[in-house]
C-alpha cells in the first residue's frame, strides 16, 4: 500500500491546481481500501458464509462512518505521517519499476472500482429480487421486466 500511495501521491503531485497532493492520495488510497471493504461484505452477505444484518439504515449509516474513520486514521498515520520515508524510499527506482508502479495503481484503483460496482449491482439485483418477489407478488409481472432489463442493462455496461 504504501507503494501505491508513494505512486498516487507523485502522480497527483504534477497537477498544478493540486496544493495537498499527499492528503488527495490518502484519502483516495483510503477510498479504494473502503470499496475493498465493501465489496469484502457483499461477498461475505451473497455467498451467506456469515450473517451480518443492520437493523435500520441509521445503523448502516453509523458503521459506515465508524469503518472510514477507522480507515482513514490507519492511513493518517501509516502513509500520511510517513510520507517523507516513503519519498526518500522510493525516488530513486528505475524508470521501468516506476512505470510499473502507476500500471499496479491503475489497475488497483480500476479493479477496486470495477469488481465493487459489479458485484453490488448483482447484490442489488438479488436483494430487489427477494424482496419484490416474495413480499408483493400483486407485482410479480412488473418487476420480472424489470429484473430482465436491469440484467441485460448490467450485461451491456
Amino acid at each position: 500500500m504504501k507503494y501505491l500511495y508513494y505512486h498516487l501521491w507523485r502522480l497527483l503531485s504534477k497537477i498544478k491546481t493540486n496544493n495537498m497532493p499527499a492528503t488527495n492520495a490518502m484519502i483516495l488510497i483510503s477510498s479504494f481500501q473502503f470499496l475493498n471493504l465493501l465489496l469484502i461484505y457483499i461477498f461475505i452477505k451473497y455467498y451467506s458464509l456469515i450473517t451480518i444484518d443492520f437493523d435500520s439504515k441509521l445503523d448502516i449509516y453509523i458503521f459506515s462512518i465508524l469503518l472510514g474513520v477507522v480507515v482513514y486514521t490507519i492511513n493518517y498515520f501509516y502513509l500520511y505521517k510517513k510520507r517523507n520515508n516513503l519519498f526518500e524510499k522510493y525516488k530513486n527506482e528505475s524508470k521501468r519499476r516506476r512505470t510499473i508502479g502507476v500500471i499496479l495503481l491503475v489497475f488497483y484503483g480500476l479493479g477496486s472500482f470495477i469488481l465493487t460496482m459489479y458485484f453490488l449491482s448483482i447484490y442489488t439485483a438479488n436483494i430487489l429480487n427477494y424482496f419484490i418477489l416474495r413480499w408483493r407478488p400483486e407485482i410479480k409481472v412488473s418487476a420480472i421486466v424489470y429484473l430482465f432489463c436491469f440484467s441485460i442493462a448490467n450485461k451491456h455496461v
